[in-house]
């Protein structure tokens, strides 16, 4: 299948969305840096950061899904096999497909698990994998060569 305009209008919809949550996110580690401030007495930080980690994911997800499909790659088994197919095809390095297994694990929690998951755990992931996302958005630009959108905030 070839590349179109419409496959990068939609990728980059969700690219966005998830750079929205990765500035986003990108602040709260700053802010729990710098302030000091924590997850366990900020209920509404706390459930903003789940909120923004969750989205980053299931967008990135859905994108990586979306090239999948319309470029005709191998099927995948699950979400950490989409992920491997786009390092298979060369869409993002072999090294980013095991770091962003940490981030489908985490969603799994989000998901499945969240009557047991900490404040200090959502930090951790706050910290941890907000950098995966810009690195995601831009193998998947380059390799549709699609322009970022101005809709996602710079980060700061």
């Amino acid at each position: 299948m070839f590349v179109t305009d419409a496959l990068r209008g939609k990728v980059e919809a969700y690219l966005a969305t998830m750079e929205r949550c990765a500035a986003w996110l990108a602040e709260a580690a700053r802010t729990l840096q710098e302030e000091g401030e924590t997850l366990a007495s900020d209920v509404t930080l706390r459930l903003a950061a789940e909120r923004a980690l969750h989205v980053a994911i299931e967008s990135a997800l859905d994108a990586a899904n979306t090239v999948i499909d319309a470029l005709v790659m191998r099927e995948p088994g699950g979400y950490a096999d989409m992920i491997r197919v786009l390092a298979e095809e060369g869409v993002v390095s072999r090294s980013f497909s095991q770091a962003f297994a940490a981030a489908l694990s985490f969603r799994s929690r989000l998901v499945r698990d969240y009557l047991q998951l900490t404040a200090e755990e959502v930090a951790d992931a706050v910290r941890q994998l907000q950098h995966l996302f810009p690195e995601f958005a831009a193998s998947l630009r380059r390799y549709l060569q699609i322009q970022p959108s101005s809709t996602a905030p710079p980060p700061r």
